[in-house]
């Protein structure tokens, strides 16, 4: 046997060895070219510690993801406005549903106190406390057109309720279901009602609603009076002097120094207040120690914008509507509840720079 013969299985292993190397060689490249399309897969790691990525920036409302801020809903707005007799005596305030008040007129009764005559114009569900009403309210009242809430009056206003047609709902002769008394005051300061109840009461009777719109809006003219102080009693132990102090568009009421808020601790704030001089007698003998007319006209101070102007007032008739004319052309006063106050002398208005 030649000994330099190659050996055939030799020969075959070799060959054999050689393939797989080549094998393994085209599986590796397989296995690279396909793992470079393939995303490599997160590892979970521990949670980070709170705050370590910082604060997120909060999203604003409207923006995708983010919930929007509640609003309060706006109060329905009735057909017309319904005025209500409110007691403003100490123990009569806090007052209910005041700084929801269009318009408040403030007129003198007895012994230094005022009452006041308050006109709404959306739904409120507590009103008060009810009181009676003083002539002037109702001279007011008649010349709008409008159902007048109270509990009982004086001779004199009742003679022009008995004596005209008018659009009252009293709570003890004629219209008992429009009202309710509270449990946690005391008679005669617990009486209250509501915007639904005065307005059913009203329909029921064939009462219809009207508006009182009877001065101008926009921006007053005149000189600068940020604060403004009436004294309608200056009896002592029976001080009631009211001041009004301007702030971000809005007359901050107070009544001897104490802001005046209602019940639900909402600020008294009219957007715009007016003095009117009215002619007023202080009979002897009677109840009511002052007696005022509001017919006819009178002059009358405005403030509005923190400034002051100068004006009067017009009520031809007890049918006819008051209206407040302003002597700058041009002007009117700001959009808002408007506060107004009967007084005999407008020279006693207190007006500081």
């Amino acid at each position: 046997m030649d000994v330099n013969a190659k050996h055939p299985t030799v020969s075959i292993r070799r060959r054999t060895v050689i393939g797989l190397i080549i094998l393994a060689v085209i599986l590796s490249v397989l296995t690279m070219v396909a793992g470079c399309g393939r995303q490599p897969r997160e590892t979970m790691g521990p949670e980070p510690a709170p705050g370590a990525l910082g604060p997120e920036e909060p999203g604003k409302p409207g923006e995708p993801g983010q919930a929007e801020e509640p609003s309060t809903p706006e109060p329905e707005m009735l057909d017309g406005m319904v005025f209500v007799s409110i007691g403003n005596n100490a123990s009569a305030r806090p007052q209910s549903g005041l700084s929801k008040a269009a318009v408040v007129f403030e007129v003198p009764a007895e012994g230094g106190i005022t009452r006041l005559m308050a006109g709404f114009n959306t739904e409120l569900e507590k009103i008060g406390p009810v009181r009676s009403m003083r002539k002037p309210m109702v001279q007011i009242a008649v010349g709008f057109d409008t159902p007048f809430a109270h509990c009982g009056g004086s001779d004199d206003a009742f003679e022009i309720i008995r004596n005209n047609k008018t659009k009252s709902l009293d709570d003890i002769y004629s219209a008992g279901e429009c009202f309710w008394r509270s449990t946690d005051r005391v008679a005669p300061d617990n009486l209250y009602t509501s915007t639904a109840k005065l307005v059913q009461g009203a329909s029921t009777r064939g009462f219809s609603l009207s508006d009182a719109d009877f001065y101008p809006r926009g921006v007053l003219k005149g000189h600068p009076a940020p604060e403004v102080s009436y004294a309608f009693s200056e009896v002592a132990g029976y001080p009631n002097t009211v001041k009004y102090r301007y702030q971000d568009g809005q007359y901050y009421r107070y009544i001897n120094d104490k802001q005046h808020v209602d019940e639900d601790d909402e600020a008294i704030a009219p957007k715009a207040l007016a003095f009117l001089q009215v002619k007023t007698t202080y009979p002897t003998g009677k109840l009511i120690e002052v007696d005022m007319d509001v017919t006819g006209e009178g002059k009358a101070l405005f403030f509005s914008d923190g400034v002051m102007c100068q004006g009067k007032w017009k009520k031809p008739s007890l049918a006819e509507p008051l209206m407040l004319y302003l002597v700058e052309p041009g002007t009117g006063l700001s959009q808002g509840m408007i506060w107004i106050h009967l007084v005999p002398d407008l020279e006693e208005v207190a007006v500081g720079g």
